[in-house]
């Protein structure tokens, strides 16, 4: 269980490095945000609120995370009832149905390129959006799908 605990302890500077990270972020695009690329003025507001939208959800699950290794670490048996949780058989089956690693991937590069093209293109933005939006449903749904069936 000592292995483990610094496998956690690792994770916690890991997410508190993401955690700044998304907050310098946050402040940049602040800064920068009338720095709008040409087209509709509507749909600059929009790529600027989603920007803004994706980093402070980022944020408030890493600090969902922050806090769970926090109090796993703090008694023995919570971070033993973490580790079942983590290595339970039933919820990897369900991953890798699912996608597991690759999938998450993905959605992370997609969720990073259309921040990044809402910098300099709205209808590149538009489309990774809807890339995104499609691939989100499709997981989801698959999710509720094979936790139902197993």
């Amino acid at each position: 269980m000592e292995k483990y605990k610094q496998q956690v302890k690792k994770r916690m500077v890991l997410l508190y490095l993401y955690n700044a990270l998304s907050l310098i972020i946050i402040i940049l695009t602040s800064i920068y945000s009338n720095v709008v690329p040409e087209g509709n003025q509507n749909i600059s507001e929009m790529i600027r609120g989603f920007q803004f939208g994706t980093y402070l959800c980022l944020q408030l699950f890493l600090l969902k995370y922050i806090i769970k290794f926090q109090q796993a670490l703090k008694t023995e048996s919570a971070l033993k009832d973490l580790y079942i949780e983590e290595n339970d058989e039933r919820t990897k089956f369900i991953k890798n149905k699912i996608g597991g690693f690759g999938f998450n991937f993905t959605l992370a590069v997609i969720a990073t390129a259309t921040v990044t093209a809402g910098f300099f293109n709205q209808l590149i933005f538009c489309t990774l959006l809807g890339v995104l939006i499609f691939m989100a449903l499709t997981k989801g749904v698959l999710k509720l799908y094979y936790r139902k069936k197993y």
